[in-house]
């Protein structure tokens, strides 16, 4: 019925493509799209393959920077890392099954614009940046400005996210707290990740990413605030988890109330000092 299956050689020949039909859906893994498909019965004209794109399959470790290509499986980023990332490294086990996590890439959890990606909130910590790319040009956005409104971003028709950017060094307290019905292989009710940099018992810097709070993921800009330049401390924790409840806008459905998500964000900063008062140098 005139539908058609695309997969090209080259990232040039699917850039082309996708700039003469911007309406195309494009899959790597489609642990997304293909549920789409079997569940809602949803089709499209054009479907884009992109998963064997050779410029879309590297992983480059520099001296400054983690470059991640945007079709590499969460299992091949897992292997090829190897714990060279913890927060990613807390990230994998959490997300899905393996059978998802060996067909799933960043490059479609960030893609898809879903609130409640486990990705996102650990990539936000990260202060992550996404390569942008079309048949111009790329282009490089922070990850804090790429989401935009729910499953909405800055990407233009024809582009594609080419690969992840996660800047070093790296900070080295971090923590990935997934909140779920079922610990293992659910969908997130409340997703948060941590980094932070403590010096002398004080939070030198804090990045703190949220899922499944907001119509996007987002930072905890205030709760940042709230413990950057202050000791790392019962009295300051308490008063930032305050602050972190306050984060966002929670919902209610049938994953978890809005009060549970709101008291969640709080706990899980208790819980990060917890488990890191007695490993951090003072």
């Amino acid at each position: 019925d005139d539908s058609a299956f695309v997969r090209k050689s080259t990232l040039e020949e699917t850039l082309r493509l996708l700039r003469e039909r911007p309406d195309a859906v494009v899959v790597a893994g489609s642990t997304d799209w293909g549920v789409e498909v079997n569940i809602r019965s949803r089709r499209a004209d054009c479907v884009v393959a992109i998963d064997r794109l050779p410029e879309l399959r590297e992983l480059r470790v520099e001296s400054d920077a983690i470059e991640i290509g945007a079709a590499l499986t969460l299992t091949e980023i897992e292997r090829r890392l190897d714990g060279e990332v913890p927060l990613l490294a807390e990230l994998f086990p959490q997300f899905a099954s393996r059978l998802i996590r060996n067909g799933a890439t960043l490059g479609g959890n960030l893609g898809t614009g879903s609130p409640i990606g486990d990705s996102p909130p650990v990539l936000l910590a990260l202060e992550a940046s996404l390569v942008l790319a079309d048949a111009d040009g790329e282009r490089e956005v922070p990850l804090a400005e790429y989401f935009t409104g729910y499953r909405q971003s800055v990407r233009r028709p024809g582009e594609l996210i080419r690969a992840v950017r996660i800047p070093l060094p790296l900070s080295p307290v971090a923590a990935f707290h997934k909140i779920a019905k079922r610990r293992f292989d659910d969908i997130s009710s409340v997703a948060v990740a941590f980094a932070l940099d403590i010096e002398d018992g004080i939070v030198r810097k804090a990045r703190i990413g949220l899922g499944g709070v907001a119509a996007t993921p987002i930072r905890a800009l205030a709760t940042e605030e709230a413990l950057e330049g202050k000791p790392w401390a019962a009295e300051t924790v308490d008063a930032a988890a305050r602050v972190l409840r306050a984060e966002g806008t929670p919902m209610s459905d049938h994953r978890a109330s809005a009060d549970y998500r709101s008291a969640m964000l709080g706990q899980s900063l208790l819980k990060l000092y917890a488990r890191n008062t007695e490993a951090v140098p003072s």
